[in-house]
């Protein structure tokens, strides 16, 4: 893959992943309502689990583990 390339999807994670951030933050910001509201966690942990895969197929393991941690919790 071409170095520009690799910045553009670079890009797009990082994008991708600060909309994920977004939502992790609000779940953990309001912990109690969220732990009341089974969608709300559900969407946690699926913000979680996208940041997992995507930084998998990047290659990015540090960001891999840590979302893997977040999404056992």
């Amino acid at each position: 893959m071409l170095p520009e390339q690799q910045q553009r999807i670079l890009g797009y994670f990082i994008e991708e992943a600060r909309d994920h951030l977004n939502t992790i933050e609000q779940g953990l910001m309001n912990l109690q309502s969220t732990l009341e509201d089974p969608e709300m966690v559900n969407e946690v942990f699926r913000a979680a689990h996208s940041i997992k895969g995507s930084a998998a197929m990047l290659g990015l393991n540090s960001i891999q583990q840590t979302s893997h941690r977040l999404e056992d919790c």
